[in-house]
């Protein structure tokens, strides 16, 4: 999928991850950045911020900046933001982290985005590298090399290509069946459009190789538990940045 296509799959709606999850990245980021001390973090494809405003109220010292593809995200994270405590610590924008520009941070996080992130990887991995500080890092979520992957995105090329209002509201009567206990109808109809979204790369020996070659080196890996059966199987995994850009 193109980039203007894959970008506009997201304009407009908003997504706000389970909080079980979005808790885990919390814990898992702490665990891998100071605490004590002042930082700059990006949040790459913050949603409504969720996760931004729990590393808020984990890292007292911290600045925090979101960025989405999407202005209802975006507008949904900013008037979250005139409500909480750390407000002033906070910033929301609207962009495309393969054009967004900024001084480099101590640490990124990405939960369930770099997987989606269009183009080549060779350069996303630089990007990344780049607007790290050289002993930052980066802690993603992302879909993994396995089978069940594997023949998930399959499916999801196959229903791009036949996609229909009908077939749209046949997967939402799906997830309400499936999901509607623990999921509000409003959470499974922002889920509708990644049945349709394959990844662009899967964590895995060969992405690993390219983040090696830009400065990235790997220091740890963690399950993430799924919430759906039609989610993409993730992987945690935390990179410290390395040499110079």
């Amino acid at each position: 999928m193109s980039e203007a296509p894959r970008a506009g799959a997201f304009e407009g709606v908003t997504c706000t991850a389970p909080a079980e999850r979005t808790d885990r990245m919390r814990d898992i980021i702490v665990a891998h950045v100071p605490g004590d001390r002042p930082l700059r973090l990006l949040d790459l494809g913050c949603g409504t911020g969720s996760l931004v405003f729990r590393l808020a109220d984990a890292l007292p010292h911290a600045s925090l900046v979101g960025i989405d593809l999407s202005r209802a995200n975006v507008d949904a994270a900013r008037r979250e933001q005139a409500r909480h405590a750390s407000s002033a610590r906070l910033a929301f924008e609207v962009a495309d982290y393969l054009h967004y520009a900024a001084p480099p941070f101590d640490a990124i996080v990405a939960d369930g985005v770099l997987h989606l992130v269009p183009g080549e990887t060779r350069a996303l991995a630089r990007k990344l590298a780049a607007d790290l500080r050289p002993g930052g890092v980066l802690v993603c979520s992302m879909a993994h090399e396995c089978a069940y992957n594997a023949a998930f995105a399959i499916v999801r090329r196959a229903l791009r290509r036949v996609r229909t209002p009908w077939l749209d509201r046949a997967i939402l009567q799906a997830g309400r069946v499936l999901h509607g206990r623990e999921m509000r109808d409003e959470g499974l109809r922002e889920r509708v459009g990644y049945m349709y979204l394959p990844p662009t790369r899967l964590m895995g020996r060969r992405l690993l190789s390219e983040f090696e070659a830009a400065g990235l080196s790997l220091a740890a890996e963690y399950p993430m538990k799924s919430t759906s059966l039609s989610q993409l199987r993730h992987r945690v995994t935390v990179f410290t940045r390395i040499g110079a850009a």
